[in-house]
């Protein structure tokens, strides 16, 4: 090719990518992308439960699953720093009325609370607990008195949900719900690892890897969780 050939075509190509732009068509390959929209949890936002300076945004779509969105607070407007990321609700769904062993994930806003595992703490910038064989979470038709909605010891006389669970539990966070600990109100709510069965009992769950990045999302932040 001559180069006064070389030379005229690329004014031509100069000027039709002028052209493209003034008319606001879309970019050619190899361009530089436009800067990405700034996206807002109009849902956090608009529910008045909400105080935290972090909300776990869970978003219901189906019967048995949500998206997460992890949303931050930056002026009046909470805006999405992450997500989505799919999750997992319990086997019957959600309910705004839970009660013990109906399998829903209760709807509402709650505060996130300390966590637990069968591993190590992975950045969680919260009280851990890392449990053994002889941990459980009291459920069941306990009372109040009896430990309800509360981690103890098989060893101490208590009985509830075995926590030595490697699969769901390796790491596993607290979601504060029932804090009255209200008997027969529901118990053992977690934000935990999906199941081998992808299933919970009425917990939110995710992916592992998603997970240990929502807890170290937290950082030192009280966060609330929003299930909707």
């Amino acid at each position: 090719m001559s180069i006064p050939t070389a030379l005229t075509r690329l004014v031509v190509t100069a000027s039709v990518l002028a052209l493209g732009a003034g008319l606001g068509l879309a970019p050619m390959p190899g361009d530089a992308p436009a800067s990405a929209k700034t996206a807002y949890c109009t849902g956090v936002e608009k529910n008045r439960a909400v105080a935290a300076g972090k909300v776990i945004e869970v978003k219901q779509r189906s019967t048995l699953k949500a998206d997460v969105y992890l949303c931050r607070k930056s002026g009046k407007r909470y805006i999405r720093d992450k997500g989505p990321y799919g999750a997992r609700l319990g086997y019957a769904g959600t309910t705004a009325n839970k009660r013990e062993g109906d399998g829903k994930t209760p709807k509402g806003v709650f505060w996130m609370r300390n966590g637990f595992g069968t591993a190590s703490n992975p950045g969680l910038r919260k009280s851990w607990t890392k449990v053994t064989r002889d941990h459980v979470w009291v459920d069941g038709k306990a009372t109040k008195k009896g430990g309800y909605n509360t981690m103890q010891r098989k060893s101490k006389g208590y009985r509830g949900e075995a926590l030595y669970q490697p699969k769901p539990y390796k790491y596993a966070q607290v979601i504060g719900y029932n804090e009255a600990r209200t008997p027969g109100k529901g118990s053992a709510i977690f934000l935990h690892a999906n199941t081998a069965s992808m299933k919970t009992a009425g917990c939110v769950s995710m992916y592992e890897s998603q997970l240990v990045m929502t807890m170290k999302w937290q950082s030192t932040t009280a966060t609330q969780i929003l299930i909707h």
